[in-house]
């Protein structure tokens, strides 16, 4: 009897630790594509760096100036928006339009101003 415990204890131990190892890359996936963390409310979250990392800001309206200057978002709200490289919806800069759903992992210029709407370029 006490043979046969140590055979399904050991059993019991390998299937373990495979499962363990199973496990293992799914997590180390997950890890490497980094995912907004933002609260559940209709409205933009941005953040100060790339792939959502660095400060976090809420916009539920337009701002003029964002200070500091934001880099990625993901749009909860039901409106397409617009970023502005420049301050007060200057479109002489870059512009990135963000659709609702969209995350935007780097908008590739620092965004100084946003508000709700399709970006509008001059002719």
């Amino acid at each position: 009897m006490k043979r046969f415990m140590k055979k399904v204890g050991l059993a019991s131990a390998l299937v373990m630790a495979g499962a363990g190892l199973a496990a293992l890359p799914t997590a180390t996936a997950q890890a490497a594509a980094p995912y907004p963390v933002c609260p559940r409310v209709t409205a933009v979250c941005t953040w100060t760096e790339p792939s959502f990392e660095g400060e976090m800001r809420i916009l539920f309206n337009g701002k003029e100036l964002l200070q500091p200057p934001v880099r990625s978002a993901l749009n909860q709200s039901f409106d397409t928006w617009c970023f502005y490289e420049r301050p007060f919806f200057d479109n002489r800069g870059q512009m990135r339009e963000v659709n609702r759903g969209e995350e935007v992992h780097d908008f590739g210029f620092p965004a100084h101003s946003a508000r709700e709407g399709q970006c509008h370029w001059d002719s």
